[in-house]
């Protein structure tokens, strides 16, 4: 049993799984922790779970409280659980709650942020190890490093350049990234004539910093270019600092020069291997994929939406939707994809966002890019949160009063959910009762899958719902993927 590789003297951690588990055959708790292993079930964000015990028995960190700490500290992941475990019937217990760092439960545990590297830890696999999760920032320095020293180091190597113990998982993906990278992109021998450079880094070269300026971006930097490290030829850099800043000045004094001259320069770049962009993602297969992500026609054209997969059971009151299609592109005959629709980390749900993913565990390849794709596609799909709901205390009971104030606005929607048959969802407790909150948050939710059901091309709207979690927006820049 993993418990009886802890530590008995001082603190120690039971990560993800093992600690869900093992929380969850005690008195009492095992109903939350059902609730979290299924929400978490194809989620890497549960091996940042780590359940505090000290000198070798469960660490009650206020009478009656055991912690489950998030590490590394996300406050929108806290919010989630937080979301998912009030909907399924957890009450918070505010005396002990600390908003936005600790919340407590009066089951009798809490979730508590935590930045620290823990030491002392059982992994997922039952494996005596340090906590593995890094920081963005130490991901990819853990990977540049290779770069700058023009070789693959040794796993101590990186922990020592970087200040991080990297567990196996890690190195194994620098291994990788490293091996697809100098095959793909920038072979070995010629590493010595590039400078590597972190793009979330603000001491990064001034041009790099001009380049991806949200002033003079269409959206996000990432929806742009989600480049996380930049290559920049040593010999090319006065040349390009040089060009960038007269782009940039333009760009500043005047919105209309547009964005496709800023991308047709990055473009020639990438082409003549003077700058690259590359984004990076975890490999966790065995060999990394060096993909060059563009607008080329030829790959637009190739993205087809199939048809749907299985339909999500979905709890009006729960935070988020998914749908479930089958997608084809130039490299793929068919994959399997999803798209999920949630209010982030927001108890307010004021607002949804989307994003996508191959189906199964795994990072998202990224977040549909809300200004220009969800807001032209679905325009005022956010309204709804704005109206009042009287005393309603369903979404169908909300829903009947809304039309009964805005018949020509709302009888849209009431019609589609009283139909029950729905292209990717199976709706179910339109009559639970539920807070303001829930109802509103059920009701975006909602709006925002009747609108999608009901979009007259579903082709064309899963197509660019596809290419903007790709990152292949209309006004985004060419660049290297590297994933596995």
């Amino acid at each position: 049993m993993a418990i009886e590789q802890l530590d008995k003297k001082g603190t120690a951690y039971l990560q993800g799984i093992q600690g869900l588990n093992y929380l969850g055959k005690m008195s009492g708790y095992k109903k939350p922790m059902n609730i979290l292993k299924s929400y978490l079930k194809s989620d890497g964000k549960r091996k940042t779970l780590y359940l505090k015990f000290n000198d070798g028995e469960l660490d009650e960190v206020v009478n009656g409280v055991y912690q489950i700490k998030i590490n590394p500290s996300d406050k929108n992941f806290l919010n989630d659980l937080r979301d998912e475990l009030e909907d399924n019937g957890e009450d918070i217990d505010k005396s002990k709650t600390k908003p936005g760092q600790t919340i407590t439960f009066k089951s009798g545990f809490q979730l508590y942020l935590s930045g620290r590297t823990l030491s002392n830890v059982i992994d997922e696999s039952g494996s005596a190890v340090a906590a593995k999760k890094p920081t963005n920032d130490q991901q990819e320095d853990g990977f540049i490093i290779n770069l700058k020293k023009g070789k693959m180091l040794e796993n101590l190597q990186i922990n020592k350049e970087i200040g991080f113990q990297f567990g196996k998982d890690w190195y194994n993906s620098f291994t990788r990234s490293f091996a697809g990278f100098t095959s793909k992109i920038i072979s070995k021998k010629n590493l010595n004539q590039y400078e590597f450079y972190r793009d979330s880094d603000k001491k990064k070269l001034e041009m790099l910093n001009q380049i991806t300026d949200p002033d003079i971006l269409p959206s996000s930097k990432d929806n742009w270019n989600p480049s996380d490290v930049w290559a920049v030829k040593i010999d090319e850099k006065v040349r390009l600092a040089k060009e960038i800043d007269k782009l940039y000045t333009e760009r500043k004094r005047n919105n209309n020069v547009s964005i496709e001259k800023i991308n047709k320069f990055i473009e020639t770049q990438f082409k003549n291997k003077s700058l690259i962009g590359i984004s990076l993602k975890q490999v966790l297969g065995s060999s990394a994929n060096a993909d060059k992500i563009t607008k080329d026609a030829k790959y637009i054209d190739s993205v087809k939406f199939l048809g749907f997969k299985n339909k999500m059971d979905f709890d009006v009151l729960q935070t988020y939707f998914d749908i479930n299609v089958k997608m084809s592109c130039l490299k793929n005959n068919t994959l399997d994809y999803l798209f999920r629709f949630r209010p982030r980390g927001s108890s307010s749900a004021t607002t949804n966002n989307g994003e996508g993913r191959l189906s199964g565990s795994g990072p998202a390849d990224g977040a549909i890019d809300k200004k220009n794709v969800l807001s032209v596609l679905l325009p005022n799909a956010d309204d709804i949160t704005s109206e009042k709901y009287g005393k309603s205390k369903t979404v169908n009971e909300a829903i009947d009063f809304l039309v009964s104030k805005n018949k020509q606005k709302y009888k849209g929607l009431q019609t589609w959910v009283n139909k029950g048959k729905y292209k990717f969802l199976n709706i179910k407790n339109l009559d639970k009762k539920g807070d303001d909150k829930l109802i509103r948050r059920g009701l975006l939710n909602l709006n925002y899958a009747y609108l999608i059901d009901t979009y007259t091309n579903q082709k064309e709207l899963y197509k660019k719902f596809y290419l903007a979690a790709k990152k292949v927006n209309e006004f985004s820049s060419i660049h290297y993927k590297i994933s596995g």
